[in-house]
């Protein structure tokens, strides 16, 4: 995206502040356990659970809207290797990726990461225990139904890919789900459809055909792709819903809140004082040997490598076109991409 010099200049000043931006240039320490040159994790300084690990670009940027096509493929394709690490050195069944967008949403660093938690069966972390919540309105159901194929029809449109045909196969072990669900998406790779199960009113869940239960299955191409699709899905909810936020969580492997070891992501649109308050953890002080910790992922991380020639394509971010929502055959809603980025550095506020 083409950001307008006066974007600039907020994301310059946002710099200055920024804790992460400091401990990246060395200024502040921090318990690194994986470094490249466009990316770094470090363990989180009040961690929900042992190994909480913070990753995230080295450059500077709000939100994903912001990320230039390459960075983001780079970042989202290191997620399975780096969850793996994760796990390995903490020696867990799962682990999630937590993404907050929005101050309501729990986003309290201007510097965009993704918490990354390794996650086991009676960890005693209850955060992500949904309870059943409303189902969305049949109206702005079919905003979402109606406008998220267009928006990735249009993203395949500026951006090619040599597998992509069309909606692809259903594999066996999305068989059942996919019978029940109200699909909004898919092609070869992802499965986009409103949950069942809703925590709030427009939870989506993404679930990838390739693999059935862990995000280190999938290669980084696949990851990025994946990825893509949530933070695609985060704008269209937070766009046509008119929410406030959003949250993208992934599960995968086996925990308390996965009891089949699933791999989803969920995509949360977020209101004040909503339902989900109890989602973001409260801080608190490591009861564990932090360097031990950081040591134990680091004997894993060390091969976690970018692996340009896997992957097939650069996908665009967001179009410089205007993205249509309508509620109505009639009626159109146009959300041009100056309008996008003003309203993402509200949310950032």
């Amino acid at each position: 995206m083409q950001l307008t010099p006066e974007i600039k200049a907020q994301i310059e000043e946002q710099k200055k502040q920024c804790v992460f931006c400091k401990v990246i240039s060395k200024e502040m320490e921090g318990q690194i356990v994986f470094e490249d040159d466009k990316t770094i994790a470090l363990l989180d300084i009040y961690p929900a659970v042992k190994g909480h690990t913070v990753y995230m670009l080295k450059e500077h940027y709000p939100l994903p809207s912001f990320i230039p096509a390459e960075d983001f493929i780079h970042k989202f394709g290191l997620i399975p290797q780096l969850a793996k690490a994760v796990k390995e050195g903490i020696l867990t069944t799962g682990v999630n990726v937590f993404i907050s967008l929005g101050g309501v949403a729990g986003q309290q660093s201007p510097h965009f990461l993704a918490h990354l938690l390794p996650r086991e069966r009676d960890d005693k972390f209850y955060n992500f225990e949904f309870k059943k919540g409303k189902q969305i309105e049949e109206e702005k159901g079919k905003v979402l139904v109606q406008n998220f194929p267009l928006m990735m029809a249009n993203f395949f449109q500026r951006s090619p890919a040599p597998w992509h045909q069309g909606p692809g196969n259903v594999p066996g072990f999305l068989t059942p789900i996919y019978e029940k669900a109200k699909v909004l998406y898919e092609d070869e790779r992802v499965l986009c459809l409103l949950s069942s199960l809703p925590a709030v009113p427009g939870h989506l869940e993404i679930y990838s055909k390739e693999a059935e239960r862990n995000i280190e299955e999938l290669s980084p191409e696949s990851s990025a792709h994946l990825f893509f699709t949530a933070s695609l899905a985060a704008t269209l909810i937070f766009e046509a819903l008119g929410v406030q936020g959003t949250n993208i969580l992934l599960k995968s492997g086996f925990s308390d809140d996965n009891p089949k070891g699933r791999l989803v992501i969920n995509i949360l649109p977020r209101k004040q004082n909503d339902a989900l308050q109890n989602i973001i953890w409260q801080p608190q002080q490591p009861t564990y040997d932090v360097k031990e910790i950081a040591k134990r992922i680091k004997d894993y991380s060390w091969k976690v490598k970018y692996k340009k020639k896997e992957l097939e394509r650069k996908p665009g971010m967001i179009s410089t076109k205007p993205i249509v929502f309508s509620e109505r055959k009639e009626e159109k809603r146009i959300y041009s991409v100056d309008e996008e980025i003003r309203k993402a550095i509200e949310r950032v506020k």
